[in-house]
C-alpha cells in the first residue's frame, strides 16, 4: 500500500523517527560479508529491487488518497532474511517513485514531473508496506522454525501462503491504527471505507508469495535464508 497524498506532520514525523532507526539496525545486522563473497546473491537482490518496482507499478488507487499493490515482501524475507527486506523494500520505493516520474514525462515536461516526487509519503509507504509484512513473516518463521512437526510444507504454507495472507490484515489494521493516532482523517476515511481491499489482497498475496518460496525452497534451497533443509526433512 503506498500513500498518494502528502501525509499529515505528525504522520510523517511518527513514521519518518523509526523508519531511520530500522534502517539503521537493518545496515548494521545485514550479512555483507556473506553478501559480497556470492556474487550470485547480489545480482539476485538488484534483480528483486527491479522486479519489486516495476511489480508494484501494477497499483490500483482509490480517491487519489491511497494506492494498493501485491507487496511480495513475504518471500523476499524468506529469501534474504530481516535486514535485507527492509533494504530491498526501501530501494524498491525509491525505484518505484523513479519509473513514476519517468512515466509522468512522458505526458507532462520533466521538471513537472521531478517536482511531483512525493518523499513525504516514503516513511510512511516503508513503515506499512514493508516494515509490517516483513516483521511479521520473520516473526512467522520463528514460529514454523519451534514448531515440532517437521514437515516442509509447514514452510510453504504456514509462511509463505497463510502468513502472507494475514500480512495483509496485519498492514490494513496498522494503517487504522497509525492514520487514527495522527488525525490523518482523509486517509483514515479512505482506508476504512476500503478495508475490504485488504482482504480482497490476501489470497492473491497468499498465493503468490507461497508458490514463489515453493518454487525458490525446492529449487534452489540454498538461496533461501529463512529454509532449514535439515530440520524440515528430518525423519
Amino acid at each position: 500500500m503506498n500513500m498518494l497524498l502528502p501525509p499529515e506532520p505528525l504522520l510523517f514525523w511518527l513514521t519518518l523517527i523509526p523508519s531511520l532507526l530500522l534502517l539503521g539496525a537493518a545496515i548494521f545486522y545485514a550479512p555483507w560479508r556473506p553478501l559480497a563473497s556470492h556474487q550470485s546473491r547480489q545480482h539476485l537482490l538488484f534483480a528483486t529491487i527491479l522486479f519489486l518496482s516495476l511489480f508494484w507499478l501494477m497499483q490500483v488507487s482509490v480517491q487519489a488518497t491511497l494506492a494498493f499493490h501485491p507487496m511480495l515482501m513475504t518471500v523476499v524475507t524468506m529469501v534474504f532474511g530481516w535486514s535485507l527486506a527492509l533494504l530491498i523494500g526501501v530501494a524498491a520505493l525509491v525505484m518505484l517513485e523513479v519509473y513514476q516520474i519517468a512515466l509522468r514525462s512522458l505526458t507532462v515536461d520533466w521538471d513537472v514531473a521531478v517536482n511531483q516526487f512525493n518523499l513525504h509519503t516514503l516513511p510512511v509507504d516503508f513503515c506499512l508496506g514493508v516494515v509490517i509484512p516483513v516483521s511479521w513473516a520473520w516473526l512467522a518463521v520463528w514460529l514454523i522454525n519451534r514448531w515440532r512437526f517437521k514437515n516442509p510444507f509447514t514452510y510453504f504454507l504456514g509462511v509463505g501462503f497463510f502468513g502472507a495472507m494475514i500480512s495483509c490484515l496485519w498492514v490494513g489494521l496498522g494503517a487504522l491504527l497509525l492514520f487514527s493516532l495522527t488525525g490523518s482523517d482523509i486517509a483514515l476515511a479512505s482506508a476504512w471505507e476500503h478495508f475490504f481491499v485488504f482482504l480482497l489482497m490476501t489470497f492473491p498475496e497468499g498465493f503468490i508469495n507461497g508458490a514463489l518460496a515453493t518454487v525458490f525452497a525446492v529449487l534452489w534451497p540454498d538461496i533461501v535464508k529463512t529454509y532449514r533443509d535439515d530440520w524440515f526433512l528430518q525423519n
